[in-house]
């Protein structure tokens, strides 16, 4: 494990224990997503197996076995404390993984259905993490993923922080271009959520675990308080009537192996 994912796997484990009550937007994407899935869960003539990638504290993969009881599910995560978190009201048909979905441990065709949602954009290789989904997914199988984009966390305003650091949308449609998937819809969708101060801004995002940085990123020469204060600065720059926006750029894709 590379430097980079055991700091955004500490991030995630201090996350934990509160993640559910501040991941509002996170939760109204997996509603959406779990609205799309219902015809998928629905007409399959046999209990699916089921791969979430970035499952977090299992809010998705909780709501999949309460629409198919008797489905299979795995729920994948870099960080050990978000699938400890899980372990509270899942069933006995609920393996937890601590791995790199760019790297998936699981056989291949083992999977009927790839689902992840706020996730895959912590991966740094589109094109790799899209192979590995479809190796990992059953000829014919399906998959359904929600990923931001930059242009999330704009407020930010500094393009070399993390949130702005997002890849673009063009980069995650060239590599599903080069993929072995096919895609079946796509859509752009924006989330949103507003805060008073830029300190509780921030304090949301740190709180989701949301804060860790990319080497690539860390090239601000100012001193931590400076960095800060400029960082308040813009944030009260983005402020819009309804306050500072907290906003995802989201890319939803329904994909078909």
């Amino acid at each position: 494990m590379t430097a980079w994912q055991q700091n955004l796997r500490r991030r995630f484990d201090r996350a934990a224990a509160g993640y559910d009550a501040l991941a509002q937007l996170q939760q109204q994407s997996a509603q959406r997503l779990l609205m799309a899935l219902q015809p998928v869960l629905a007409s399959s003539p046999k209990p699916l197996n089921i791969l979430d990638v970035g499952s977090g504290t299992g809010w998705l993969i909780k709501q999949l076995q309460a629409a198919q009881p008797s489905a299979w599910c795995c729920a994948l995560d870099l960080s050990e404390g978000m699938l400890r978190s899980l372990s509270a009201g899942a069933n006995e048909r609920v393996q937890r993984v601590c791995a790199d979905a760019s790297v998936l441990p699981m056989a291949s065709s083992a999977f009927d259905l790839v689902v992840s949602n706020f996730a895959l954009h912590w991966c740094d290789d589109p094109l790799q993490v899209l192979n590995e989904l479809h190796r990992v997914c059953v000829p014919g199988g399906q998959a359904f993923c929600v990923i931001p984009v930059s242009g999330s966390l704009s407020a930010r305003g500094d393009t070399r922080t993390t949130g702005a650091s997002l890849l673009p949308l063009a980069t995650w449609q060239q590599a599903l271009a080069a993929s072995p998937w096919t895609l079946r819809q796509a859509d752009s969708e924006t989330y949103e959520e507003f805060h008073d101060s830029p300190t509780a801004w921030l304090s949301t995002l740190r709180a989701l675990g949301v804060t860790a940085q990319r080497p690539a990123a860390s090239v601000n020469a100012l001193s931590p308080r400076q960095a800060l204060q400029q960082l308040h600065r813009r944030l009260e720059s983005a402020r819009e009537p309804a306050g500072i926006p907290l906003r995802y750029e989201v890319w939803r894709i329904h994909l078909q192996a």
